[in-house]
């Protein structure tokens, strides 16, 4: 997303341009210093030897080529939002922030530029800015935010645009050529939610949510929206897995036909691992595809769910069974919201950041281990270990997105994992938890197959249980029901199962030829709570 600065002569587009990038790290671009560099001279010297409407030619085709280029801040020129082509291409490439400042302090700013303000050669300044700006106020109010800088220094607009934006925040890109988008991770981005859905330019916006959240930040949300001129339709799903099935979901596109929602709109899925699956199917389905936002707002969503483009509900039969690989616009993680999330939902979130170890990264599997206690007290070590939970997800979903090859690996426990959710009807087990027990199973199996060492699988099991997370199936649990659901499980190809099994800590390996009796037996030591 660019972010615009428009705004009369001495507002402070450039000063505060130049600190908004240092802040953010975003690159820079003043329009008028682009043409100037072009026509090897300065404006005023354009506008005095060709006039005005040759130098607003050239500026519209300098505002078009800008406006292609993606995640830079831009100045413009005073006069930029008087072309309605110049307005169309800005607002297409992002957010149009309006600076606004009061005649007198635009007349003490330009005061001494000594002539470089061609338009205020006049006999009396201070009555041709203020016609000016009676004449452009129209235009400058197509902007999507308005600061006033009269009385503000260049650092306090610079870090208020970036806070209402949420700019300065640790960003994960998932690289996906068109389809691309940015993972926003802090504490505080969601106030920067509604600008950024402004920058969507979208023609209506859903929140689809549950009861538990959105008596928790819907109405916040909400409101946000309604400032910038949207009145959001809200969606209310019952909270469970057990409500992600077809009914519904038909109950959420009867809300989005009801309200007459066209291939513009955008839904937001505010909510955990469920809404975000639902709400993203529903985005991929609705007129055959709509823009999501993803607003995780559980510790297992926030490192898995709403990251990678897999949405779905589940059938009796097997979980995740229906369902389309559709990316979201956006992703925005803010830890604020995990000081509500349950101890044991933030629990079960752990079981996915311990696989991103297992299957990537030994570095985060030994840093889960020194620094538990702070991790689990949501410590500043928490939004570090998300931030690399991400970037490990989205480098393996730009490689595969759609799981024809490397993606598989982030299905590490998954197979044994879906089939325990299966069996016990979504509700007795949180869905990491499930995978930790998927996990634990799937090391025992690389043991037996001498894939690794019983070290290693030892290790895995040791960080789950640090976690209080379950390591064992439950003793009622038949070997043979479970690998019948694990038959059902989307990953299996004709009657061969496909399992990631560890070969150290940090690497994986895709096995599809592992044999029942060793299967069973992995089974069964993980039932009875022994080792392999």
């Amino acid at each position: 997303m660019n972010v615009v600065l428009v705004g009369f002569m001495g507002t402070g587009k450039t000063s505060i341009g130049m600190e908004l990038s240092r802040l953010t790290g975003m690159p820079f671009v003043d329009t008028d210093e682009i043409i100037s560099r072009a026509e090897q001279r300065s404006v005023p010297a354009i506008f005095k030897e060709h006039g005005e409407a040759y130098f607003r030619g050239i500026e519209r085709e300098v505002v078009a080529a800008v406006a292609l280029r993606r995640g830079v801040i831009v100045a413009t020129g005073g006069g930029v939002m008087q072309d309605a082509a110049n307005v169309k291409a800005l607002r297409s490439s992002g957010i149009i922030v309006w600076l606004k400042t009061e005649p007198e302090v635009i007349l003490r700013r330009t005061m001494s530029e000594n002539g470089s303000r061609p338009l205020l050669n006049v006999d009396e300044p201070l009555k041709e800015i203020k016609r000016l700006l009676a004449l452009r106020k129209t235009n400058y109010a197509q902007a999507d935010i308005t600061m006033d800088t009269s009385f503000i220094s260049v650092g306090e607009a610079a870090s208020d645009i970036s806070a209402r934006l949420a700019l300065a925040k640790p960003t994960v890109r998932v690289e996906l050529g068109d389809r691309s988008y940015d993972i926003m991770i802090g504490r505080g981005v969601l106030g920067g939610l509604a600008a950024r859905l402004k920058g969507l330019r979208p023609t209506g916006v859903a929140i689809i949510s549950n009861p538990t959240v959105f008596s928790l930040y819907g109405e916040q949300v909400e409101r946000a929206i309604s400032e910038y001129g949207f009145r959001p339709v809200r969606v209310i799903i019952p909270d469970g897995e057990s409500y992600k099935d077809l009914m519904w979901y038909q109950k959420i596109m009867g809300d989005l036909l009801s309200a007459r929602f066209d291939r513009r709109a955008v839904i937001v899925a505010l909510g955990g691992g469920v809404i975000g699956d639902m709400a993203g199917f529903a985005a991929a389905t609705y007129m055959r595809g709509i823009r999501c936002v993803q607003v995780p707002t559980t510790l297992l969503a926030q490192v898995d769910s709403s990251v990678g483009g897999k949405t779905g509900v589940n059938h009796p039969l097997g979980k995740n069974m229906i369902g389309a690989f559709f990316q979201p616009s956006l992703v925005i993680m803010d830890q604020d919201v995990l000081a509500t999330l349950p101890e044991r939902e933030m629990r079960a979130g752990m079981a996915e950041i311990i696989k991103y170890g297992v299957i990537r990264d030994a570095e985060l599997f030994d840093m889960l281990g020194r620094n538990r206690d702070e991790i689990l007290s949501r410590g500043p070590m928490l939004e570090r270990i998300i931030a690399r939970s991400c970037a490990i997800k989205a480098d393996v979903v730009a490689a595969d997105e759609r799981e024809g090859g490397v993606r598989a690996i982030l299905n590490y426990g998954h197979t044994v994992g879906h089939a325990i959710e299966t069996l016990t009807g979504y509700t007795r087990y949180l869905h990491g938890e499930a995978i930790a027990i998927g996990m634990r199973v799937a090391a025992e199996l690389a043991v037996r197959m001498k894939l690794t060492g019983k070290d290693k699988a030892a290790a895995i099991r040791k960080l789950i249980k640090s976690y209080g997370l379950p390591t064992s199936i439950p003793s009622e649990m038949r070997a043979e029901a479970l690998m019948d659901a694990m038959l059902l499980d989307k990953k299996a190809v004709g009657k061969k199962l496909k399992f990631i099994l560890p070969t150290d800590i940090g690497a994986v390996k895709i096995v599809d030829d592992v044999e029942d009796a060793t299967l069973r037996k992995a089974l069964a030591s993980a039932t009875k709570g022994e080792e392999a």
